[in-house]
């Protein structure tokens, strides 16, 4: 197997020998053939500090099994208890055959050993990871249920949806902490993880090629915005485009985001629409009348500063960004920020006139729980347009996007600096 183990996953996977029993079936050498582990031997904490300083051969999983490890049964036992304790999603899988088939789907799963050693790993050592995964998978049934798919294809993404995240074990986890805001060196580590599951994936010649596509693929984007690769258009696979969509409204759907409404998921789709394939978000029409609670109505005061904050920030690119001195990041940032802006006039608001909607808020209080979400999502559209360019371009900014270099553009450093007002 690609040698994509490292300290964190290697912490991860002692640590629960202490707490579950983990048994090596097979001898473990370093890459320059000293045995490090003889087969039988128990692995726990204690071990760490040994296996930490080599490569090992073979890779963990391929090494290791776990008392009472996942299958197919546990992974649909688990399944059922989300959707005991999740009323959107349990909506979603009662719109697939009253939840039936994606109990069918799972059972037919081929789960290689390795992987679901690597589950077992997720289900106990990172519970947001593997929750998240199973949410998306039920949503991605869903989807490519509606999108007429043959039942290969749907266990394709189910498969797909439920490894899709196996990449982020091998990341520092104080990065996936929602409090922690990452630098551009950090995200790049986060921006790796769909090519670490693709090439964990790829050791198991039996697994469809399709299901390691779709995995690599689920953060592209058709406008090319996405990553890894910055795919466009029909290069991304239908299963691609599907774990895409499902990636957005299982993070929506998500126990701990209870104040997500279907109001503003739909907001967050419409004004990403043209960065998801075709038809696939109008198959969530049928949640529109989900019975979540409405969200909160924010402060008019907060909302109103949103309003102009939005319009400083349209402005600001005007002003510095000089088409006479056009490249490939003023293309890119024009491509992104005119399509942001058609979206917002298609809802009614225009940046050019940020008094006629804060004006509105006071003719009609009423307006504000519409506009929120859409202020919201307006925003982070800004903040990733940063974070794209970090992205393709980390030249161009320094190591703290809340301290860019001062050779930074002009326009870019003075959004940086605006976003990070609110």
């Amino acid at each position: 197997m690609h040698e994509l183990q490292d300290q964190h996953y290697l912490r991860a996977v002692t640590e629960f020998g202490d707490s579950r029993k983990i048994i090596a079936h097979r001898d473990i050498y370093s890459q320059s053939g000293v045995k490090l582990v003889a087969s039988g031997i128990h692995i726990t904490s204690d071990l760490y500090e040994r296996l930490v300083k080599h490569k090992m051969l073979p890779t963990l999983d391929l090494a290791l099994s776990a008392e009472n490890m996942l299958d197919a049964e546990g992974i649909a036992h688990d399944v059922q208890d989300l959707l005991q304790t999740n009323q959107k999603l349990k909506i979603v899988a009662d719109a697939i055959d009253g939840g039936f088939a994606c109990r069918e789907t799972i059972n037919a799963i081929d789960l290689p050993a390795p992987l679901a050693f690597k589950l077992t790993v997720a289900r106990e050592k990172f519970p947001r990871i593997y929750r998240h995964s199973l949410s998306l998978m039920i949503v991605g049934v869903f989807l490519a249920r509606r999108d007429k798919m043959a039942a290969r294809d749907e266990r394709w993404v189910a498969a797909a949806a439920l490894f899709h995240d196996i990449g982020l074990l091998h990341i520092d986890p104080k990065l996936l902490e929602p409090s922690h805001v990452m630098s551009i060196d950090e995200r790049r580590h986060l921006y790796a993880h769909p090519l670490t599951a693709y090439l964990l994936l790829c050791e198991f010649p039996d697994f469809p090629r399709q299901i390691s596509d779709a995995v690599l693929e689920h953060h592209e984007r058709m406008d090319g915005s996405g990553y890894p690769r910055g795919l466009q258009g029909e290069k991304i696979s239908r299963h691609g485009q599907i774990l895409a969509v499902a990636e957005l409204v299982a993070k929506a759907f998500d126990a701990d985001y209870p104040d997500v409404s279907w109001k503003k998921l739909e907001m967050m789709l419409k004004l990403n629409s043209r960065r998801y394939g075709q038809g696939l978000i109008g198959y969530l029409d049928v949640f529109r009348n989900d019975g979540a609670a409405p969200s909160g109505i924010d402060d008019p005061e907060h909302l109103a500063a949103q309003v102009r904050l939005i319009a400083k920030l349209f402005e600001i690119f005007n002003q510095h960004a000089d088409p006479a001195h056009r490249d490939s990041i003023f293309d890119f940032a024009q491509t992104r920020l005119a399509m942001l802006r058609l979206s917002l006039f298609e809802a009614g608001f225009d940046p050019r006139e940020p008094d006629r909607l804060i004006q509105l808020f006071t003719d009609d209080p009423d307006s504000m729980a519409e506009y929120a979400p859409l202020l919201d999502e307006t925003l982070w559209r800004f903040k990733s347009l940063v974070m794209e360019i970090s992205r393709h371009w980390p030249e161009e900014s320094g190591k703290d996007d809340r301290q860019p270099k001062e050779t930074q553009r002009a326009w870019l450093s003075e959004m940086n600096r605006q976003l990070s007002t609110l």
